[in-house]
């Protein structure tokens, strides 16, 4: 169950797992971030949990712009 904070907006924000590091370029349709498609991109929020841990585990993010973002 979430933890009630004093804050209402944070009470009705899901959190969501996602592999996005905050440098969203696309180059052939893929992040070069995250290494999400930009459908991916586009539909992560209307995928279940357990989609989106399924995802996470077949990209291949860029590792040198992650350590930039870490």
């Amino acid at each position: 169950m979430k933890k009630k904070t004093n804050n209402k907006k944070e009470d009705i924000v899901a959190k969501i797992s996602t592999p996005c590091i905050r440098y969203c370029k696309l180059k052939n349709g893929i992040c070069e971030g995250c290494g999400r498609s930009w459908e991916h991109v586009r539909d992560w929020s209307l995928y279940s949990e357990k989609t989106r841990l399924d995802i996470m585990k077949t990209l291949i993010p860029n590792l040198k712009l992650k350590s930039k973002f870490d």
